[in-house]
């Protein structure tokens, strides 16, 4: 690596560790703000042995609980905001490089703008890189506390609430629960109803408590009443049942919590799809959306840098404002645009083939700007 490039890439790579620093200070200050009752209240807890907090260990603990609930949504942040604060550290690196006549000695010397450009588009490629190796590796271990709210502080289990009625089994099993508890696994209140091949209910199992064997793949309970309703004479109460079925914890919690399944990993949508086969279709689409969307972000994200970069990049210093008002607007849109079609679905076109219509879009746009240019 020479040494203009490492110039320009450790100008950049600083932009982008001070945009970042900035945007997570902001955001954490915002809630914290807003949520500080609850931040304080929860500082303010007695110790085991009933001695009240004093003021200084009252303002420790709770910079502590925030600390504690922020620092994984942070890492998921970066993962959202990654786009917009690629496009901003480019801005600011570019402008800073014509203001201060670099690229002028640049051209002088008989390097062409898209020299300049290679050391930007390498540190971009580093950062997503950086942001799948936090998707598929980082994020999937921290997914349950990013299911947390300001009323779970201190804790590190997801939140513990009912699940809508899901559908398992190819459409012949439907599970509904009145609490579930992912971090446990275990099922409160719950109705099981199994179905036969052309739908009609076959039986209907209630039990209070059921808990999930991992070795047999079903939900077991000590005591649940079965009703047949195909033989009557075989309803009974306070029956041990095992229920097999394809939804084990994490397919119910994908399904509790609708952003779950943004925090896992390809591989492990990738098994949630094999054992929901025959399940809610919208939710499968919505699996796939975040399976193959991270991919289709992930370029876009470059193209964007692309297409943004002759606004910014520039042979002759001039009135920089000019270059960011037209920009900053074709940027913004783009990752917005991205965004939205990375992550709505679209009538009548699959899943797997409406995330990388972005990229469908943006590819033309980024090969007529990188050749267009005079440099």
């Amino acid at each position: 690596m020479k040494l203009i490039d490492r110039y320009i890439a450790r100008q950049y790579l600083t932009n982008i560790i001070a945009l970042l620093a900035i945007l997570f200070s902001f955001v954490v200050t915002i809630d914290a703000s807003i949520n500080i009752d609850e931040f304080w209240e929860a500082a303010g807890e007695p110790t085991a042995d009933g001695e009240e907090p004093g003021l200084v260990r009252r303002v420790t603990l709770t910079a502590l609980w925030i600390a504690h609930l922020w620092w994984p949504r942070l890492l998921q942040l970066f993962n959202m905001m990654l786009g917009i604060v690629l496009v901003g550290a480019m801005g600011f690196t570019c402008v800073q490089l014509v203001r201060h006549r670099e690229t002028v000695a640049v051209l002088a010397s008989g390097l062409s703008l898209r020299r300049v450009a290679a050391p930007i588009l390498g540190v971009s490629l580093f950062m997503v890189g950086l942001a799948a190796v936090n998707q598929e590796a980082v994020l999937p271990q921290v997914a349950k506390l990013l299911t947390r709210e300001h009323r779970d502080l201190g804790t590190r289990e997801a939140t513990a609430g009912p699940i809508p009625l899901a559908t398992g089994n190819q459409g012949q099993l439907l599970i509904y629960a009145a609490r579930f508890d992912a971090d446990q696994a275990i099922l409160e209140d719950a109705l099981f109803i199994e179905r036969d091949d052309a739908g009609p209910g076959t039986r209907h199992i209630t039990t209070n408590r059921a808990t999930w064997d991992a070795d047999a793949r079903a939900w077991t309970a000590e005591s649940a009443r079965i009703e047949d309703l195909v033989n009557p004479e075989a309803s009974a109460a306070n029956q041990p049942v095992a229920i097999a079925t394809d939804l084990d914890p994490t397919a119910l919690t994908v399904l509790q919590y609708a952003g779950f399944s943004q925090n896992l990993s390809f591989r492990q949508i990738g098994t949630l799809l094999d054992q929901t086969k025959g399940g809610d279709a919208n939710v499968r689409d919505r699996l796939q959306r975040n399976r193959f969307g991270r991919i289709a972000m992930a370029l876009s994200n470059l193209l964007i840098i692309v297409i943004a970069l002759p606004f910014f990049l520039t042979r002759m210093p001039g009135n920089s404002l000019t270059g960011s008002l037209r920009g900053a607007p074709v940027a913004v849109a783009c990752i917005i645009g991205a965004t939205l079609g990375t992550s709505a679905p679209v009538p009548g076109v699959p899943a797997i083939v409406s995330v990388f219509l972005p990229v469908l879009v943006l590819a033309p746009l980024a090969v007529a700007v990188a050749i267009s240019p005079k440099t």
